[in-house]
């Protein structure tokens, strides 16, 4: 996982996410079209600006939560972009 771009705040988190998400299923999407659509679903939900649930590791390097507990912890993002850790 990469850093956050330069600039980039915390409050900006779902745009990094979001990019993500678009480029690991514009990468393995061409698979089949299931799986194009499986990984449309977390890209759908960033988009709309709904809440997702992230593990840990998925967090850019440079965030400050992503060494603040085991890296497969689940955490959601809300839809106002504030970090949670799921219950």
């Amino acid at each position: 996982m990469a850093r956050m771009p330069r600039g980039t705040s915390s409050g900006r988190l779902r745009e990094y996410l979001l990019t993500e998400a678009e480029d690991f299923r514009n990468t393995y999407g061409h698979i089949d079209s299931k799986v194009f659509d499986e990984l449309s679903g977390p890209v759908q939900l960033l988009a709309a600006g709904k809440p997702v649930q992230i593990r840990r590791y998925q967090l850019p390097d440079d965030h400050h939560e992503r060494n603040a507990g085991q890296p497969h912890d689940v955490l959601v993002l809300d839809a106002a972009n504030v970090l949670h850790q799921s219950a």
